[in-house]
């Protein structure tokens, strides 16, 4: 039997999927995608494909995907997504094609638990409201029993609540192999499973947060990877833009300020400065983000430099920092934590510096103003060339698919954007007739 035939057998009435998935039917557009892809997998192929609402396009590529025999990174726009294939689609399918195929789902590091972040968080006892102090032992008995130590799974403890910054850790405040809990350490578990399955389901933001930063585990896994699918590929050019940049943000001198206080408190008391010098940070941070009066707005840079208090309250934020940067210098040798934030204080003061002088040329700067914090970007006018590195390092099959790719059906413009200029294109039409079901009787 030919692989072609194999995978329309699969997908036709009364196929493999049809029996072991219950409401699924037949759709012409979706086994002529699955056939693109299966092709584009088999000769290392890139492939750009656009699916309408309804074509199926999840199956559409998992079939292939998971019959390939080969390592599988499989990227989506949203955790959202990355959750629903792991827990739900990825399954299914695997049970429907009854093949012996290894999952596994790696997310960012601060969506994991960080044992050693969450002790020193239980000593301190310090935090940002009653409700975080309720939620210590809540998290301290999901970190006991969890396998994954991923804080999704702890729905007892909102998203959004201000205690999983204190009880996760970031690529600045790691402390790596140093660190007292490695070897139980949820992240290193999560690569490593990563490493060791068949099939792993990121975001787009992980893939190129690793890409750029090579600190998510990423970079491991796609040297022996065989094909890459970016699921809810019309994000990518935004996203890559965002990493291939050189970007900085007052949150980050605050998670500094943050997490040097920790420090301080812990193993440096004695260092009468370094707790003075922080807080003036802190300040020059907020008085920053005053100098912009609209949260939720973007502007370029010429309009950001032009307005009153902005060159001043910017040197402010430098020295403040560099004076904070100066202080912990000379603490660094007593603790790791310490000698860590010495080193971003370090890195941040450069990044300061490059977005003001506009160092890169080919960077445009813009600047993005939230809530609480300001956003520095330095976005590159392109990031074909840097993605291009990417897609020739060795060869594998590439697929990137969406709903909304093209324009008229011509994929020219996302083509150009992200530097694909080997890919095949496929497009197919929604299945569904729409302006039927609208005006039609239900």
């Amino acid at each position: 039997m030919s692989e072609s035939s194999s995978l329309t057998q699969i997908f036709q009435a009364g196929g493999a999927l049809a029996q072991a998935i219950q409401g699924f039917t037949e759709r012409k557009q979706q086994l002529e995608m699955a056939l693109a892809i299966e092709s584009a997998i088999k000769d290392n192929k890139q492939l750009v494909a656009e699916a309408g609402t309804g074509t199926g396009k999840t199956f559409a590529y998992l079939v292939p995907a998971l019959l390939s025999g080969g390592k599988v990174i499989i990227s989506t726009g949203t955790k959202t997504l990355q959750d629903q294939l792991f827990n739900r689609d990825l399954p299914n399918v695997r049970d429907a094609l009854k093949v012996p195929v290894s999952v596994s789902m790696l997310k960012g590091r601060a969506n994991y638990l960080c044992h050693y972040h969450l002790q020193r968080a239980s000593v301190e006892g310090r935090f940002q409201s009653r409700e975080d102090a309720q939620y210590i032992p809540i998290i301290q008995s999901f970190a006991e029993h969890s396998k994954t130590g991923d804080k999704a799974e702890l729905t007892a403890v909102p998203e959004n609540a201000t205690i999983w910054q204190n009880v996760t850790s970031t690529r600045d405040n790691c402390l790596g192999q140093e660190c007292p809990n490695y070897k139980e350490c949820f992240v290193m578990e999560a690569r490593k499973q990563a490493l060791a399955a068949d099939v792993v389901v990121v975001n787009h933001h992980l893939f190129f947060a690793d890409v750029m930063l090579r600190d998510e585990g990423v970079t491991e896994l796609l040297p022996s990877a065989n094909t890459v699918i970016f699921d809810e590929a019309h994000q990518l050019p935004e996203v890559a833009g965002l990493f291939f940049g050189e970007d900085i943000s007052t949150s980050q001198l605050l998670d500094l300020a943050r997490d040097t206080t920790v420090a301080y408190l812990s193993v440096a008391k004695d260092c009468v400065v370094l707790g003075e010098v922080v807080p003036v940070l802190e300040k020059a941070c907020k008085d920053f983000r005053l100098v912009f009066q609209f949260e939720g707005s973007r502007m370029p840079v010429q309009k950001a430099l032009s307005l009153k208090k902005f060159e001043q309250a910017y040197t402010d934020m430098q020295t403040a920092l560099a004076k904070v940067t100066e202080v912990l210098e000379t603490q660094a040798a007593r603790d790791p934590m310490l000698e860590k934030c010495w080193q971003r204080g370090e890195s941040l003061l450069q990044q300061l510096d490059s977005w003001l002088k506009a160092s890169n040329s080919n960077l445009v700067r813009w600047v993005e103003v939230f809530t609480q914090s300001v956003q520095l970007h330095a976005t590159p006018l392109s990031v074909a060339d840097s993605f291009g590195k990417q897609l020739s390092a060795q060869p594998r099959a590439w697929i990137f698919t969406s709903a909304t790719l093209a324009v008229k059906s011509d994929f020219s413009h996302y083509i150009a954007q992200m530097g694909l200029h080997a890919a095949e294109t496929g497009f197919w039409e929604s299945p569904f007739d729409y302006e039927a079901q609208v005006w039609g009787s239900d």
